[in-house]
């Protein structure tokens, strides 16, 4: 598959930045590929059917078709929708700053399935709970994970949760060597 021009991927969108006049480039983790970037063109259009189905915290059926120089989204279908945390902000703040971390340890075309499914299943559970205690403890857990899954076995030293993210966090910017920009807010909402 890896050779084909054009296939069909399950994908969750990590980041998304402008990318020319009407384009967004997608920075994508994908069953069976891992983390790649692709571009949708026209996306940034009123009339593009693509926006709606490249949103965050949505599990969906992207077709990837590979260009010259780059990989471009040729369609794309919801398949899993995350209302919990689409409907939350303190969740989206959580699920957003968890997707930074992925996104600044993982290289791209690194295909590792472990991280896929772990993703899948912190949207899962994160979607599921009830309070932002759990939320909190979702999120270290699930950093704590990818963090172990990866090589990096962090050492814990604080018994409470707030103080076990400012650990983490710390241990992230030590490896990707680039501070995770969405952690003073995520700061804020466990004062």
């Amino acid at each position: 598959m890896k050779g084909m021009s054009t296939y069909l991927i399950d994908g969750l969108i990590l980041n998304k930045e402008d990318f020319k006049d009407y384009d967004i480039k997608y920075t994508i983790y994908t069953r069976g590929y891992g983390k790649l970037t692709a571009i949708a063109k026209g996306a940034k259009k009123i009339t593009s059917k693509l926006n709606s189905h490249l949103e965050f915290f949505m599990l969906s059926k992207i077709m990837i078709a590979n260009g010259k120089s780059v990989k471009r989204v040729a369609g794309a279908q919801i398949t899993e929708s995350y209302g919990s945390i689409n409907s939350d902000i303190e969740k989206r703040v959580i699920a957003l700053y968890f997707f930074e971390c992925i996104n600044l340890l993982i290289k791209n075309d690194f295909e590792d399935d472990y991280v896929f499914e772990l993703l899948v299943s912190f949207l899962n559970f994160l979607n599921n709970n009830n309070t932002r205690q759990e939320d909190l403890l979702c999120l270290n857990k699930y950093l704590f994970d990818l963090l172990d899954h990866l090589g990096y076995r962090p050492q814990i030293k604080s018994q409470k949760q707030k103080g076990l993210i400012a650990q983490l966090n710390s241990l992230v910017s030590q490896i990707s060597d680039k501070q995770v920009k969405s952690y003073d807010i995520l700061a804020k909402l466990f004062d």
